[in-house]
C-alpha cells in the first residue's frame, strides 16, 4: 500500500528561475529523471521489505492507516488542517495505537512514545494559537485557501490521502523501536528517543519566540533574537532533529534491513519536505524583504550574511557580512546548490544501501 506514496517523489516538487525556457525545459527533466531513478529504487526496494516480514502486524498498519488519513480528510475544506492538525493528531493516534499494541516495557520505548505524542500536541496546539491571530490568517492563509477554493475536489481528496498515507508510515519506526532488544540496541533506541525529544524541545522554544515577536511587532516584523540569532530557520531544524531521532530509534530496534527501511521512509521523506520547505520559505522573503523599506531590508540582509540557514557554522566558514543584494542572492543560491549535491549524494548512498540490503535479503531466502 505503501508504494503509491513513494510516486509522489517522482514529480518535480521546486520552480526553476531562468529566462532560457529550454534551459528550464532541459533541467526539470534532468530533476525528473533523477527523482524517478531513485522513486522507482526506492519502490522496489520498499515492496521488497514489505514482502519480506519488514511490517508490523496488519491490524496496528490498519489501524495507523486507517486513523492517518481520518485525521488528513479535514484538508478537503482547507488544506492547511490536513498539513498542520492532521500532521499533529496523526501522531498522537500513532502513539496511541502502539501504546496499547506493542510492547512498551522499556523507559526508552515510552520516551518515544512520548516524543510522538508531545510532538502531536505540540503541533495542533501551536497551530490553533497562530490561527486566532488577524494578521497570520491575512499574510498566511487567504491566500491558499483562495486558491484551494478553486481547486477540483478529487485533487483535494488525492492530497488528503497522500498526507494520510505518508503519516501512517510513523508506526514502523515506532514498531520497530519498541521491539528493541539487547543492551546496545535498547540504548541506541533511547538515544534516538532522547534526540526526538530535544528536537522537538528547540522547535517549541523557536516557535514561541517567534510567535511572541510578531504578536508584538507585526507578522512582517524580523525575528533575529533568542534561537533566531544563531539559525535562520530554528524551529524547521527542530522539526529536522526530532526526525532524525525518530529514525535513529527505529533503525535502532530493527530485527532486519526490510524494517531499518521501512522505520526509515516516514522520517527520510520529513527530512525532504523540510529541506524543500526552507528553500521556498527563503525565496518568499527574499522577494519580500528586497522590497520592505531601506532600514528593514537592510537589517534582513545583514541577518543572512551573519546566520546560517539551519544549523551553526564554525567561524572560519561564515561568509563575510556586507550586505548587498548580490551577495545575499548569491549565498542563498550557494546554499541551495549545495542543498542539491548534498541530496544526490544522499540519493547515490541510498540507493547503494538499498541494493546492498534487496540483495542480503534475497540472498537469506534462497539460503
Amino acid at each position: 500500500m505503501y508504494i503509491p506514496l513513494l510516486c509522489c517523489f517522482l514529480l518535480p516538487t521546486h520552480a526553476i528561475s531562468t529566462p532560457d525556457r529550454l534551459q528550464q525545459l532541459r533541467v526539470t527533466l534532468s530533476s525528473g529523471r533523477a527523482k524517478a531513478a531513485a522513486g522507482t529504487a526506492l519502490c522496489a526496494a520498499t515492496a521488497t521489505s514489505l514482502a519480506c516480514g519488514g511490517a508490523p502486524k496488519a491490524p496496528l498498519v490498519l489501524g495507523s492507516l486507517g486513523a492517518s488519513v481520518a485525521c488528513t480528510l479535514p484538508g478537503l475544506a482547507d488544506a492547511h488542517l490536513a498539513y498542520s492538525y492532521g500532521y499533529g493528531s496523526a501522531l498522537v493516534c500513532q502513539s496511541a495505537l502502539a501504546s496499547a499494541s506493542l510492547p512498551a516495557s522499556g523507559s526508552w520505548a515510552r520516551l518515544l512514545l512520548c516524543a510522538y505524542w508531545a510532538y502531536g500536541v505540540k503541533v495542533c496546539l501551536f497551530q490553533a494559537a497562530r490561527d486566532v491571530r488577524p494578521d497570520y490568517v491575512a499574510k498566511a492563509l487567504l491566500a491558499p485557501q483562495a486558491q484551494g477554493r478553486r481547486s477540483p475536489a478529487r485533487l483535494k481528496l488525492h492530497v488528503c490521502l497522500a498526507v494520510g498515507l505518508l503519516l501512517s508510515a510513523f508506526i514502523f519506526p515506532l514498531s520497530s523501536a519498541a521491539g528493541a532488544s539487547g543492551a546496545v540496541r535498547e540504548a541506541a533506541a533511547a538515544a534516538g528517543a532522547a534526540l526526538a525529544l530535544a528536537g522537538l524541545a528547540l522547535q517549541t522554544v523557536a516557535d514561541a519566540q517567534k510567535y511572541r515577536w510578531k504578536a508584538r511587532h507585526g507578522a512582517d516584523a524580523l525575528v533575529s533574537h533568542g534561537l533566531w540569532s544563531i539559525s535562520r530557520h530554528p524551529n524547521f531544524a527542530g522539526e529536522m532533529v526530532f526526525h532524525v531521532g525518530v529514525m535513529l530509534a527505529g533503525i535502532a530496534g530493527a530485527t532486519s534491513a526490510a524494517a531499518a527501511l521501512l522505520s526509515a521512509l516516514a522520517p527520510s521523506a520529513f527530512l525532504g519536505v523540510m529541506r524543500g520547505a526552507t528553500r521556498r520559505l527563503e525565496e518568499r522573503q527574499l522577494l519580500f524583504f528586497e522590497r520592505a523599506p531601506p532600514e528593514l531590508r537592510d537589517r534582513w540582509r545583514a541577518y543572512v550574511q551573519s546566520t546560517p540557514r539551519l544549523f551553526p557554522l564554525p567561524a572560519a566558514v561564515q561568509p563575510r557580512a556586507d550586505p548587498i543584494v548580490a551577495e545575499v542572492e548569491e549565498r542563498q543560491e550557494q546554499e541551495t546548490r549545495g542543498d542539491e549535491i548534498a541530496g544526490i549524494l544522499g540519493i547515490t548512498a541510498g540507493a547503494g544501501a538499498v541494493t546492498a540490503a534487496v540483495g542480503l535479503i534475497g540472498w537469506l531466502l534462497v539460503s
